[in-house]
């Protein structure tokens, strides 16, 4: 990802370092992605913070789903919301 003054936002100011280095993994995979295939990439994400016994809080989560989204088109924001809401109704 090209433009890293996210990593600014001061809601990830005190993120756990591991944490971190996941979000920056996820957002350079992602870079250039189209949406089918970030839905895995966020499994995986979601996969590797298990494994550490880590897990984003909700603030971090929404910082992640809005740099993944920011360049989407409103239909694809659309369909991603709809997708991510499928995913959290399974848990």
């Amino acid at each position: 990802m090209s433009d890293m003054s996210w990593t600014d936002n001061p809601k990830l100011k005190n993120i756990d370092p591991r944490k971190m280095a996941v979000l920056l993994q996820l957002m350079k995979e992602a870079e250039g992605k189209p949406m089918d295939k970030l839905i895995p990439l966020l499994m995986n994400t979601n996969k590797k913070l298990q494994q550490q016994n880590l897990t984003f809080t909700k603030e971090e989560s929404e910082i992640m789903l809005d740099l993944l989204t920011k360049n989407m088109t409103p239909k694809e924001k659309m369909q991603f919301e709809m997708i991510k809401q499928m995913m959290a109704n399974r848990k």
